[in-house]
């Protein structure tokens, strides 16, 4: 096996392994009549895109969407807009034919205008219009997968699994309808939620289920109900000395394992018996150098290009009718960031909570909101591949400081907020890793 480079230690991460791509022409043709001179422009984009995974292919439909712009009867110049549905059946070829492209598995659709012509006859009005569309799909799967971690690169920003835990639940509920026959008991988890805290994860969800019965008058009926439930489920450390905390990710895997019920028709009573399987997996966000293997695995997964930092310093006085300054909550909201060559501007609000005892001696709250922005170098991991407009962009910039001073005197208040901006920027690549 050849390995660029290797070191000896593996790390289990949770990513998207490349099953298959596919790839397809689709030509839209269209002829229309305007009351038109000349076309100036015609501008067509794709919108609403859609795909849905079949077995060894993928369904891919959404919207052509085009805007014309040309000069009238009257020498003005108009513009038309219109949206023409397609659809198409796009087969996908599997990298490992033992592994074939199946229901369940993601796809991810890059499809694009490929080319646009048109041909328009002033004298009748009478407008043709060809567009080829390239559809480009690849079908993926999420997977753990153990690889080497690397010494020199590249980087990538994945998924590492620190912990999973299973549990089974029993729920049971027992219930009188009018029925002389259950046909059916449909039962799925909706609404599940799940906080990461110190060594366990708390799960939380709805049982949903859909009873269908033959109710007295020989009629089927349906019956929908839902029974919140939760629980605590520990979570067992890959590495012992590196355990489950608060503020890592969390994935729900949680299912229905299995329903039983018991139904009585003399006396309507239903019992049911519901087990639940309860899997949760524990991850945290990261970046590592990987070992790449032309003969390893295909994972698509973002490619860390460069990382920025900086620190930015926002400065406010202010009068308040205080005699003190209980506490100062300071949070950033609504950040957004923009990728150009070689930097990025980040830009967000910073929102800061006041408390302060009036001069009439109660506790009062100031809430006031401070937009910002800034330039951020990125230096490139490899300077032969600088960051570019286009690229993807992941922002962490944290409060890092806030002081204040306070002269009850005359109520001035001097705030002084430090935010560390960081900003990671990647490109979603295919890459083949070692997995031993």
């Amino acid at each position: 096996m050849y390995f660029t480079d290797q070191a000896d230690e593996k790390v289990l991460i949770k990513t998207e392994q490349v099953v298959g791509h596919g790839t397809k022409q689709k030509l839209i043709e269209e002829t229309k009549t305007i009351e038109a001179t000349k076309i100036v422009d015609i501008v067509a984009s794709l919108t609403n895109v859609r795909s849905i995974v079949k077995e060894g292919k993928v369904i891919v439909q959404g919207t052509l969407h085009k805007q014309i712009f040309y000069i009238g009867l009257d020498g003005l110049e108009h513009h038309l807009a219109e949206d023409i549905e397609w659809s198409d059946l796009v087969d996908i070829i599997p990298i490992n034919p033992a592994n074939p492209v199946r229901p369940g598995m993601n796809q991810q659709d890059h499809s694009i205008i490929e080319n646009l012509i048109f041909e328009f006859d002033p004298a009748t009005g009478q407008l043709t219009e060809k567009v080829i569309i390239l559809l480009d799909v690849k079908v993926t799967e999420t997977v753990e997968l153990n690889i080497l971690l690397g010494t020199t690169g590249p980087y990538i920003k994945t998924e590492k699994i620190i912990g999973r835990g299973t549990k089974q639940k029993f729920i049971r509920e027992e219930k009188t309808i009018p029925g002389v026959k259950i046909v059916e008991i449909i039962p799925s988890l909706t609404n599940v939620r799940s906080h990461v805290k110190n060594g366990k994860v708390i799960l939380q969800g709805n049982l949903h289920k859909q009873i269908f019965y033959v109710g007295t008058d020989n009629i089927v009926h349906h019956l929908a109900e839902d029974i919140p439930w939760s629980d605590l489920v520990e979570i067992t450390p890959l590495d012992p000395a590196y355990p489950v905390r608060e503020g890592m990710n969390e994935q729900d895997h949680s299912l229905v394992e299995n329903l039983i019920y018991e139904f009585d028709p003399a006396t309507g009573r239903l019992i049911q018996k519901v087990i639940l399987k309860l899997d949760v997996v524990v991850t945290e966000t990261t970046q590592i150098p990987v070992v790449i293997d032309p003969y390893g695995t295909l994972i698509k997964t973002p490619v860390v290009i460069g990382r920025g930092q900086k620190q930015k310093l926002i400065e406010e006085t202010k009068t308040l009718e205080a005699v003190k300054i209980v506490e100062i909550v300071p949070s950033l909201v609504g950040i957004t960031s923009v990728v150009k060559d070689g930097k990025v501007i980040v830009q967000g609000t910073l929102h800061k909570q006041i408390f302060y005892v009036g001069t009439d001696g109660l506790v009062h709250h100031l809430a006031e909101d401070i937009d910002w922005s800034e330039l951020v170098e990125v230096p490139p991991l490899d300077p032969t591949r600088p960051v570019t407009e286009g690229m993807d962009q992941q922002d962490h910039s944290t409060i890092e400081n806030l002081v204040f001073e306070f002269d009850p005197a005359t109520g001035t208040l001097t705030e002084k907020v430090i935010i560390g901006i960081d900003v990671v920027v990647t490109s979603t690549e295919q890459i083949y890793v070692a997995d031993p």
